[in-house]
Protein backbone atom coordinates (compact mmCIF):
# COMPACT_ATOMS: atom_id res chain seq x y z
CA UNK A 1 0.00 0.00 0.00
CA UNK A 2 2.55 2.35 1.04
CA UNK A 3 4.38 1.91 -2.71
CA UNK A 4 0.90 3.05 -4.29
CA UNK A 5 0.59 6.10 -2.12
CA UNK A 6 3.92 7.39 -2.82
CA UNK A 7 3.71 6.23 -6.59
CA UNK A 8 0.73 8.37 -7.53
CA UNK A 9 2.69 11.21 -5.04
CA UNK A 10 5.75 10.64 -7.33
CA UNK A 11 3.99 10.73 -10.84
CA UNK A 12 2.54 14.33 -9.61
CA UNK A 13 6.04 15.02 -8.88
CA UNK A 14 7.68 14.36 -12.04
CA UNK A 15 4.77 15.51 -14.59
CA UNK A 16 4.87 18.86 -12.75
CA UNK A 17 8.61 19.35 -12.75
CA UNK A 18 8.33 18.13 -16.46
CA UNK A 19 5.54 20.73 -16.19
CA UNK A 20 7.76 23.69 -15.28
CA UNK A 21 10.43 22.77 -18.73
CA UNK A 22 7.41 23.08 -20.92
CA UNK A 23 6.31 26.76 -19.30
CA UNK A 24 10.10 27.59 -19.45
CA UNK A 25 10.67 26.21 -23.01
CA UNK A 26 7.68 28.86 -24.10
CA UNK A 27 9.19 31.49 -22.07
CA UNK A 28 12.76 30.78 -24.02
CA UNK A 29 11.61 29.89 -27.87
CA UNK A 30 15.48 29.96 -28.95
CA UNK A 31 16.64 27.55 -26.51
CA UNK A 32 13.04 25.28 -26.85
CA UNK A 33 13.97 21.65 -27.73
CA UNK A 34 17.14 21.66 -25.06
CA UNK A 35 14.97 23.21 -22.62
CA UNK A 36 12.44 20.08 -23.37
CA UNK A 37 15.31 17.65 -23.48
CA UNK A 38 16.80 18.39 -19.84
CA UNK A 39 13.43 18.42 -18.40
CA UNK A 40 12.37 15.25 -20.03
CA UNK A 41 15.68 13.52 -19.37
CA UNK A 42 15.46 14.70 -15.65
CA UNK A 43 11.82 14.10 -14.94
CA UNK A 44 12.52 10.44 -16.26
CA UNK A 45 15.89 10.03 -14.36
CA UNK A 46 14.32 10.85 -10.95
CA UNK A 47 11.52 8.34 -12.03
CA UNK A 48 13.72 5.69 -13.05
CA UNK A 49 16.11 6.20 -9.85
CA UNK A 50 12.66 5.81 -8.38
CA UNK A 51 11.46 2.78 -9.65
CA UNK A 52 15.00 1.29 -9.69
CA UNK A 53 15.38 1.43 -5.96
CA UNK A 54 11.48 1.29 -4.56
CA UNK A 55 11.08 -2.20 -4.22
CA UNK A 56 15.18 -3.01 -2.73
CA UNK A 57 16.11 -0.39 -0.37
CA UNK A 58 13.10 1.45 1.13
CA UNK A 59 15.66 4.27 2.46
CA UNK A 60 16.87 5.08 -0.69
CA UNK A 61 13.58 5.31 -2.12
CA UNK A 62 12.40 7.74 0.15
CA UNK A 63 15.61 9.77 -0.37
CA UNK A 64 14.76 9.83 -4.28
CA UNK A 65 10.97 11.03 -3.43
CA UNK A 66 12.55 13.98 -1.06
CA UNK A 67 15.02 14.65 -3.96
CA UNK A 68 11.91 14.72 -6.06
CA UNK A 69 9.55 17.00 -4.50
CA UNK A 70 12.54 18.95 -3.49
CA UNK A 71 13.04 19.82 -7.79
CA UNK A 72 9.32 20.41 -7.56
CA UNK A 73 8.99 22.51 -4.95
CA UNK A 74 11.96 24.74 -6.59
CA UNK A 75 10.87 24.81 -9.84
CA UNK A 76 7.74 25.96 -8.23
CA UNK A 77 9.36 28.69 -6.75
CA UNK A 78 11.39 29.64 -9.92
CA UNK A 79 8.16 29.77 -12.27
CA UNK A 80 6.57 31.96 -9.85
CA UNK A 81 9.46 34.64 -10.23
CA UNK A 82 9.60 33.95 -14.11
CA UNK A 83 5.55 34.35 -14.71
CA UNK A 84 4.92 37.48 -16.33
CA UNK A 85 1.40 37.53 -15.06
CA UNK A 86 2.92 37.01 -11.37
CA UNK A 87 1.36 39.74 -10.20
CA UNK A 88 -2.03 38.88 -11.30
CA UNK A 89 -1.20 35.31 -9.69
CA UNK A 90 -4.06 34.62 -6.71
CA UNK A 91 -1.17 32.46 -4.56
CA UNK A 92 1.03 35.69 -5.28
CA UNK A 93 -1.48 38.01 -3.90
CA UNK A 94 -2.16 35.81 -0.75
CA UNK A 95 1.22 35.42 0.28
CA UNK A 96 2.44 38.71 -0.65
CA UNK A 97 0.72 40.29 2.28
Amino acid sequence: MPRILCSVAGHMAYSGYFGYFIGLSILKPSKRWSILAIGYLSSAGLHAFWNATASSNFVLAIVIGIISYAFLAAAILKARQLSPLRLHNFATQFFNR
